[in-house]
């Protein structure tokens, strides 16, 4: 049944009012002018989570004009419709060399003016020397230059096997003045929205960027923090601090920016980046399989070591400062890494026996991106100024209720009529995703899945439909755009329609959404994104080149893509139960780290092997493996009824082989390689093997609110290199101003 919607103009108003309200709130509370629990003893916050209804503080509250998922009046769209705008692509950056000095520190190109990057952290130099100004954050003369941890337990881990081949250089700052999300939008104030950009720079920029990586060749990012040093400039929301989270790549704890580690205005955060390909000390170390590879750029190959089996494509970087993830994501902290193979090398053309000659193009000798195209889908709200409108206080998850593609507002794309690779990520904060590809007629058209999570499935799956697809998620399809005239639009709909953001009320029908509802009180169902069929376009990979409809198309999809990686008998199993806390006698239980006062109740809860039931405490080790290449079998509850939790595992990828109670595996699903699960009304399992690397990771709900509200657990991995720092579990660090402060874990009973 549809909702009416109020139209009065007091009803507006008072909602407006509350909307303005609650924000004032939101912001008091993300710059530390209140705390959480002072809203707790102020009657205004619940041990639920949620903001409560009284004196016009929420726009919640029935009497207000809100019958949308946001809570709050439509977002004005300032006279914009739909497909009004091109599409733009993601920014890609430029790869610089890294050379290797003397004393092994990693040299920037002379005319960066970088300093080296090191194995070990300046912190650790300026531990030793407080007062060189050469350690010190320059902007608050304060605390360390860099925000990694000091000592060798966060020290790059084996820096000599994966020394950095290529680097970036990119900073985290406020956007640039004019910014819009389309030409008839206000521009974005500089504190509504920070986003990456390219150089130790003062501003940021859009669209979001992408990088080109591929295995064999370790990166080295150079992360500053140039966001303002006040905490009260941030547009009402977000937190100025950040550790940056490559979204599961094989790295090593201390570059997986979510051990605890997030740094402060006017410092830098060295990530190494390994590509190293997962199983590399157990499957193929030699190096003699051909398909466990990287393009050399002259046409051939380069083997490396691992299983050619576990190759990645699609991965996707954000930001992943504990309790205030959902807040800097959703103000642009993100991006996309695109990982490149042997097998999945971005070239169409080249006929090796090992290319699999997916949709790409081929002026480049790999990472063609003329087709094959990154779809970032989020939603957005606004306030009636037209600024960027955020609830920290929804923890069901925050929904928007205007659509957008690689951050600009419901755009164009053009296309030949030819085959396309589009890698869509769901880049919302708790949205599910379910889309359709329309032709003119209405019709759903065919679709190819060929990966999920950056992960190639065994062979291609057509279908009409993706489905459910969480936050966090990926699906890289192929489409088929021959068998479309020049002239001729598709639509990309979305079918899925929220009330919150606990999960998709319902699916309806691809007509319905076609159409639009009756009063329909979500917005995001509909068409996102629009694909017109032209007979040229131009190429993104070699400016001033031309293609035409009448260019042959070389791509194929292979009936075979890779090999499937067996289910076997694990050496443990553990169950996992995500589920609601209640007052102070279940969640954090006045046990926090990083910044909770005390008796600080949470709504979301974990509970691993029956152990008591916590929040996100970063010194707390929920679970523990002691040995690296042990094969273990997840099984992921959740007891929430009424809510799904898109759960999501660090460095690692699982087999998923299982599911139970409500739905069952789908066909892009079914023993497909995956690092985010959708769990509701029942339960997922998954075979886990860690190795390589090891130190301090997490798994949480990929619902942001949910994670920021702590629904996650520590995972200690133990090293399997004598000597190593991480043969035994690290160390919680706890970063301030001044430098970082160590902690010793607790350990869990049931860790084992």
């Amino acid at each position: 049944m549809f909702l009416p919607i109020d139209a009065s103009g007091a009803r507006k108003k008072e909602a407006e009012r509350a909307r303005e309200n609650r924000s004032e709130i939101v912001k008091a509370l993300s710059t530390g002018e209140v705390s959480r629990r002072e809203l707790y003893k102020w009657g205004l916050f619940t041990f639920a989570g949620a903001l409560a209804f009284k004196n016009g503080l929420s726009p919640f509250a029935p009497s207000a004009f809100a019958a949308v998922p946001t809570g709050t009046p439509r977002s004005p769209l300032f006279g914009a419709t739909k497909f009004s705008q091109p599409m733009p692509r993601l920014s890609l950056q430029t790869p610089m060399p890294i050379t290797r000095a003397a004393n092994g520190d990693a040299l920037f190109p002379a005319a960066t003016k970088e300093r080296p990057a090191k194995r070990l952290s300046y912190h650790t130099d300026f531990t030793a020397s407080p007062t060189n100004k050469q350690f010190i954050n320059p902007l608050t003369g304060r605390g360390p230059i860099e925000g990694r941890p000091p000592g060798e337990f966060f020290a790059h881990q084996r820096w000599n096997e994966f020394f950095p081949q290529v680097g970036y250089v990119m900073s985290l700052a406020q956007i640039a003045a004019n910014t819009k999300f389309h030409p008839l939008f206000p521009a974005q104030s500089p504190q509504s929205v920070w986003t990456w950009a390219s150089g130790n720079v003062a501003n940021g920029r859009l669209p979001p960027f992408l990088i080109k990586a591929r295995y064999g060749e370790p990166i080295l990012l150079r992360a500053y923090n140039n966001l303002p040093a006040d905490k009260s400039l941030n547009g009402g929301f977000g937190r100025n601090e950040t550790q940056f989270h490559l979204h599961n790549a094989h790295n090593g704890a201390e570059s997986d920016g979510a051990a605890n580690v997030h740094h402060f205005p006017g410092t830098f955060y060295d990530y190494r980046w390994s590509l190293a390909l997962a199983r590399r000390d157990r499957i193929n170390t030699a190096a003699t399989d051909n398909r466990a590879s990287a393009p050399n750029g002259a046409g051939g190959l380069v083997r490396v070591p691992g299983d050619f089996r576990e190759i990645q494509s699609s991965l996707w970087a954000h930001d992943h400062r504990f309790f205030y993830t959902a807040e800097n994501v959703y103000k642009g902290n993100v991006g996309s890494i695109n990982v490149y193979s042997g097998p999945d090398r971005g070239n169409e053309k080249i006929t090796d026996g090992v290319n699999l000659r997916l949709p790409s193009g081929s002026l480049l000798d790999w990472g063609n991106l003329d087709f094959d195209v990154n779809l970032m889908i989020s939603d957005q709200s606004y306030r009636a100024d037209g600024q960027l409108f955020f609830d920290i206080f929804d923890t069901d998850g925050s929904l928007g209720d205007v659509p957008m593609v690689n951050l600009a507002f419901a755009p164009f794309f053009e296309v030949l009529p030819r085959k396309y690779r589009f890698r869509i990520l769901n880049c919302c904060q708790a949205r599910f995703l379910n889309l359709v590809l329309a032709n003119a007629q209405g019709a759903a058209v065919p679709i190819q899945v060929i990966a999920t999570d950056g992960n190639l499935l065994p062979r291609p799956v057509t279908v009409t439909g993706l489905g459910d697809q969480a936050t966090g998620e990926r699906f890289d399809i192929i489409v088929d755009f021959s068998k479309f005239a020049i002239g001729q639009k598709l639509r990309v709909v979305n079918l899925n329609w929220h009330n919150d953001g606990r999960e998709p009320k319902m699916a309806v029908k691809l007509s319905e959404a076609l159409a639009g509802l009756p009063l329909d009180p979500d917005p995001m169902v509909g068409p996102i994104l629009e694909f017109r069929v032209v007979g040229q376009v131009a190429s993104v990979d070699v400016p001033g080149v031309i293609h035409r409809s009448t260019t042959p198309d070389t791509s194929i999809v292979p009936l075979a893509l890779t090999e499937q990686i067996p289910i076997v008998t694990p050496v443990r199993t553990r169950v996992i139960d995500l589920g609601r806390g209640i007052g102070t006698s279940r969640g954090a239980n006045g046990k926090c780290t990083p910044d909770c006062p005390d008796a600080m109740p949470f709504p979301w809860v974990i509970s691993v092997n029956g152990q008591l039931e916590h929040s996100l405490n970063a010194n707390r080790v929920a679970m523990l493996v002691p040995r690296p290449g042990e094969v273990e079998h997840w099984t992921v509850n959740s007891s929430s009824g009424g809510w799904s939790h898109p759960m999501h595992l660090h460095f690692e990828e699982g087999v998923t082989f299982k599911r139970t109670g409500k739905g069952s595996l789908s066909v892009t699903e079914n023993m497909a390689r995956k690092d985010v699960w959708r769990v509701g009304g029942g339960s997922v399992s998954f075979q886990v093997q860690f190795g390589e690397f090891a130190g301090a990771y997490i798994t949480h709900c990929h619902n942001t609110a949910h994670e920021d509200f702590a629904m996650a657990a520590r995972v200690q991995l133990i090293s399997g290199i004598a000597g190593s720092p991480q043969s035994t579990v690290t160390p919680t660090p706890n970063p301030t101003p001044d430098g970082v402060v160590f902690t010793t874990p607790e350990i869990m009973a049931k860790a084992i």
